[in-house]
């Protein structure tokens, strides 16, 4: 089952973001927080390296705390 990790500042709204984006979206969590984004994005990277989830780099910087996330799902939505 693929998965993928990312960081949001804002969890709800990057879940939601993703159930419309994936199809059989399961086992979200929160697997880290960070105050600063460059912290957040550095896990993100080396935890997806470690266990083969897909990761994508980007987006804007904020204040407020990082959340990273990881979630498994069965596909893309076409």
């Amino acid at each position: 089952m693929p998965c993928r990790v990312g960081i949001t500042t804002d969890p709800d709204t990057r879940r939601a973001y993703w159930e419309n984006h994936v199809v059989g979206l399961t086992n979200w969590r929160i697997i880290n927080t960070f105050r600063y984004k460059s912290d957040a994005q550095e896990y993100e990277i080396r935890y997806a390296n470690r266990v083969g989830c897909a990761a994508h780099a980007g987006g804007p910087d904020t204040s407020g705390t990082w959340y990273v996330y990881r979630f498994d799902y069965t596909r893309t939505r076409i």
